[in-house]
């Protein structure tokens, strides 16, 4: 009876230990989820906004700013293009924003959000001017 005792406390506590150790083993392991989770930088969407827009109607030229960002920390190149016209370097940057003041009325301009060698368009806003 002793030794059936003691066979028991010895199954239970390997039972016991072997558990623990596949808890501190899988202890910090973090899901792929998790991981991203704590990045230090955080990855959204790329995404170019202006604001307002359209732009209010008035005397002289209106003002929009634009805001943009790759969402993945990397260098972005805005351009843009008034009417269809060749598109012209606007501002860079992995986020940021610029106003733009010279918008017309009767001119639709478009802002372009491109990758840093100008080779993917990451996102892009067409901006107006109100008449009335």
């Amino acid at each position: 009876m002793k030794v059936t005792a003691s066979i028991g406390i010895v199954a239970t506590c390997l039972f016991l230990a072997a558990c623990e150790k596949h808890a501190e083993s899988t202890a910090g392991t973090a899901t792929p989820e998790a991981a991203a989770a704590a990045s230090p930088i955080a990855r959204t969407s790329p995404s170019i906004t202006a604001a307002p827009n359209p732009v209010p109607a008035g005397s002289g030229a209106g003002t929009t700013t634009i805001k943009w960002t790759t969402g993945d920390g990397t260098t972005g190149n805005v351009f843009v293009s008034e009417t269809g016209a060749e598109e012209k370097p606007f501002s860079s940057g992995p986020t940021g924003s610029s106003d733009a003041p010279w918008i017309q009325i009767g001119v639709n301009y478009e802002f372009r959000l491109y990758n840093s060698d100008h080779t993917e368009l990451l996102a892009k806003v067409a901006v107006t001017r109100a008449t009335q």
